[in-house]
Parts: structure tokens; sequence; C-alpha cells
């Protein structure tokens, strides 16, 4: 059982840190695409609440939700299933049963593909 429960504590932990290397990490390089899906990966970027947002607080976990949704409805096809895999896994992290489930490394792969993307279609660098 503590090796169950250590298990989904890695695995939050890894999945939320994920999320704070994509969204809290974004870098405007230029001004290049000029799509809404970019204006959002900017806008993330200036928003200092979501990188202030705690995984235990139910309101900013709610509001990072919400700006994940945006990012995702406006995401191109060839990146919106990354943008969906990633939302589920950060979804996830406040569900430990919804957690066990997913695959790290399937949010790494999006993660990995939604940075080249935005390096790609916005010129903006994901650090």
């Amino acid at each position: 059982m503590e090796y169950l429960e250590m298990t989904r504590s890695t695995r939050s932990a890894s999945l939320l840190g994920a999320a704070a290397a994509l969204v809290l990490g974004l870098t405007a390089c230029s001004s290049g695409g000029d799509s809404e899906y970019c204006d959002l990966l900017r806008s993330a970027e200036e928003d200092t609440s979501l990188a202030d947002a705690d995984p235990t607080d139910a309101e900013a976990m709610e509001e990072f939700s919400s700006r994940i949704q945006e990012i995702v409805d406006a995401a191109p096809d060839d990146v919106k299933g990354d943008w969906e895999t990633f939302q589920s896994a950060m979804d996830a992290v406040s569900d430990p049963e919804a957690a066990a489930e997913q695959d790290p490394e399937a949010a790494l792969t999006a993660t990995e593909n939604i940075s080249q993307h935005a390096q790609d279609e916005c010129d903006i660098e994901m650090g």
C-alpha cells in the first residue's frame, strides 16, 4: 500500500512539474505566429497567478484548468491531441485515483510536442 501511495505521489509530482515547465516556462521570443493560440500562450506567460497555483487550492486549480481549456480549444489540430493529453494529466493531479491511471511518459511526450510546436509556429520558447 505504501508503494502504491508513493507511486501516486511521484506521478502527481511529475505531472505537476511538467505543467510548471510548460505553462510557466513560456518565453516569447518575437511576435511570430499571431493566431489566437499563440496569443493565449503569450498571455499564460504573463499571468503570474499561474506560477503561484497551489495544487491543493481548488480555486487556483480551477483557474489553471480553465486557462488550459482555453488553450486546448484554440490549439491547431496538429497539436490539439497533445494539449488534451496534457490537460487530462493536469486534471488528474488533484485526483489521486485518476493520477494513478495516467501515463507520465505520455504527458512528458505531449509536453515536448507542445514545446516544439510553440517554438515552430509561435516563436515561443518553453523553458
